[in-house]
């Protein structure tokens, strides 16, 4: 007669009657009953002919907790259910931060199952008071309160009559936003309340350098020049000078990388597949090999200079058959050189012997 052995610990049910036997026999039932979290209940497995258990799966139905409800101005994520031991997931909308846990567990409290915390809270991300400016202020619809949304205006001071006497220069307007969802903050800095006539330091113009002196207001009519880096080319007017109405006439120049260096066309004995180019910009290092059978004659690398020459020179591949010609006149014209040195002393010692 067949056995069989003891059933594996079930994750929802717990048995009635423990026992430590290991091996039941056909026919034998086990009694068990539903853990906590689960609709309690009392089954059997029973051991069947072919030495196996009966199944006692979705013996135990798991208990539900309350259906959750979205906070204001936020959503609640249910993603497998709200039964014990599922999560769910809290956000804010747009604009709101959320305060308390963003999640939630459906856990065991006494005899049945809840949330194992509150639903969260959103509230409006907050801004600081808007930065305050000479001269001028901002107008909103409080001074107080800011949050995610809110737009403050800002505008120059004017006489009794409300003549203007300062220009407004940059963004008259600035709305409260966020990075991170957290923390609010203000669009941009705030506008420049600066007096009629008079212009503030031109836009930062890239790869350049003002030459005149900085200042944090330029008069009507003020020059100020630039000049760009070297390697750079500049498109445009080097000079613009301060118009009314805070503006820079004429438009600002642009630098651009221009090409300095180029190679010689005859590059006969380097060595090709370098990745080497024809044109180089300043700055640029250039890498130079020999293929076999030649020798490198100068530096192996040299920069683009700024004035379109390389530094060092560039080198050059000479074939060693030629190298080693030259090598061999040149020894050749020493040995030459040496023989008629030592011809003409024997001949005036000679001279010297047959005076005497």
């Amino acid at each position: 007669m067949g056995h069989c052995p003891a059933p594996s610990q079930l994750p929802s049910a717990k048995p009635i009657n423990l026992t430590d036997e290991s091996m039941f026999p056909i026919g034998t039932y086990l009694l068990y009953e539903c853990l906590p979290g689960y609709i309690k209940r009392q089954f059997s497995i029973t051991c069947k002919q072919d030495s196996t258990w009966t199944s006692a799966e979705d013996k135990c139905i798991r208990k539900q907790c309350k259906t959750p409800s979205d906070p204001e101005n936020g959503l609640v994520h249910v993603h497998t259910g709200i039964q014990f031991g599922s999560r769910i997931n809290y956000t804010c909308n747009q604009g709101y931060r959320l305060i308390g846990s963003s999640s939630a567990v459906c856990v065991i409290t006494d005899q049945s199952v809840d949330w194992d915390t509150e639903a969260p809270i959103c509230e409006w991300i907050p801004c600081e008071i808007p930065p305050g400016i000479p001269n001028g202020d901002f107008f909103s619809s409080t001074r107080e309160d800011f949050h995610y949304g809110m737009v403050v205006t800002y505008r120059c001071n004017t006489d009794a009559r409300g003549k203007a006497l300062f220009n407004l220069v940059g963004e008259p307007s600035l709305y409260c936003t966020s990075n991170d969802g957290e923390i609010g903050v203000w669009s941009g800095p705030p506008p420049q309340c600066i007096e009629l006539n008079k212009c503030t330091p031109p836009p930062y113009v890239e790869n350049a350098v003002m030459l005149s002196e900085n200042r944090s207001l330029f008069s009507l009519r003020d020059i100020v020049e630039f000049r760009c880096h070297p390697g750079f080319i500049m498109k445009g007017a080097s000079s613009v000078h301060c118009q009314s109405l805070n503006k820079w006439e004429p438009e600002l120049p642009s630098c651009f990388k221009g090409v300095i260096c180029r190679l010689p066309q005859e590059m006969s004995g380097f060595q090709k597949g370098l990745g080497m180019k024809k044109e180089y910009y300043y700055g640029e290092n250039v890498t130079l090999e020999c293929e076999d059978g030649y020798t490198l004659e100068g530096s192996s690398q040299s920069q683009c200079q700024s004035d379109g020459s390389w530094n060092p020179l560039l080198a050059k591949c000479v074939s060693r058959s030629i190298s080693g010609l030259i090598v061999g006149i040149f020894i050749g014209i020493i040995v030459f050189i040496l023989v008629i040195i030592v011809f003409i002393w024997m001949i005036l010692k000679y001279k010297k012997r047959t005076r005497f």
